[in-house]
């Protein structure tokens, strides 16, 4: 870490910011929407986004949805360093958890759970809160940084409440650690360019990876679903519910099906807080052309 000045620089941006109440957070990221450098890329693809999956908005409400993405993905950006970074007492009163009486209840029989997730602002920040509501470290599956020296500051700081971190391509490794009796935190929700099955979401054919149900069998412990918005104060509310009966299937396209249904239902409550900044639909079905320029 002695050559890694930007890590540390980074670290000590995200105590900063995890000093930093959720209101004046939320106004830090209306202010840096405003800088047109930082919005460039993000604010074409989350138009394109909008564009195909609310096709009943005329342009004004069009306009007016991405605007507010762009407000709330920044928010959601300074979440994530709240969530890495923010001592147990920082974050204290900003979050409301309904339902955690059904991940205690699964973590009780000592099977281990899955707490299958999406990619709402701040995710990050909510898979926080449950773990320190859980009383012991919850290991995620994610995407390394492609930095070495970033990465090494984000995995010490999700090791504070995650304990672990798992490669994106360890499944091996993250399901023995549910069948060890650990929680976990699942978000599959992103586009994917292999082991694809194309399921609606809002009416468009996404790539959705069809391995969905594997890992959650494979995993052998019980499955809960958690969704997450933010308030108009900056406060999350955090709901936790049993996977739907007989979820996930055999069938791995009807698997992912129902995931996606239930993402675009969820987040009609507060569409502008889903990550319409990804390329959800880069990958496309065969024959189809390409979405985003």
């Amino acid at each position: 870490m002695t050559r890694c000045w930007h890590g540390r620089a980074f670290a000590a941006l995200g105590r900063w910011v995890a000093g930093r109440s959720p209101a004046k957070a939320q106004a830090l990221a209306r202010g840096l929407t405003r800088l047109p450098w930082i919005n460039a890329k993000r604010r074409r693809i989350a138009a394109t986004n909008i564009e195909l999956c609310f096709p009943q908005l005329d342009d004004a409400a069009r306009k007016a949805l991405l605007a507010n993405t762009l407000v709330s993905n920044t928010t959601g950006v300074l979440e994530t360093l709240r969530g890495w970074f923010a001592t147990p007492a920082q974050l204290t009163a900003h979050a409301h958890i309904v339902g955690l009486e059904h991940l205690h209840a699964a973590m009780a029989e000592g099977r281990g759970v899955v707490v299958v997730g999406a990619h709402y602002d701040g995710i990050e920040l909510a898979m926080r809160h449950v773990a320190d509501a859980s009383g012991q470290p919850m290991p995620i599956l994610v995407r390394r940084n492609n930095d070495p020296c970033i990465e090494a500051v984000i995995a010490e700081a999700r090791s504070t409440y995650a304990g672990k971190t798992y490669d994106k391509k360890d499944i091996a490794g993250f399901t023995a650690a549910v069948r060890a009796g650990h929680g976990v935190f699942y978000v599959p929700d992103q586009n994917a360019a292999r082991r694809t099955v194309f399921v609606p979401f809002l009416g468009v054919q996404a790539a959705t990876l069809g391995a969905i149900g594997g890992v959650l069998q494979r995993s052998g412990g019980r499955v809960l679903l958690m969704w997450a918005r933010r308030d108009a104060d900056g406060r999350q509310h955090i709901d936790l519910q049993p996977a739907w009966e007989g979820w996930p299937g055999a069938d791995d396209t009807e698997t992912a099906a129902r995931y996606m249904t239930w993402i675009g239902e969820r987040l009609q409550a507060a569409p502008e807080q889903y990550l319409w900044v990804h390329r959800r639909f880069k990958t496309r079905p065969p024959g189809e052309l390409p979405v985003y320029r």
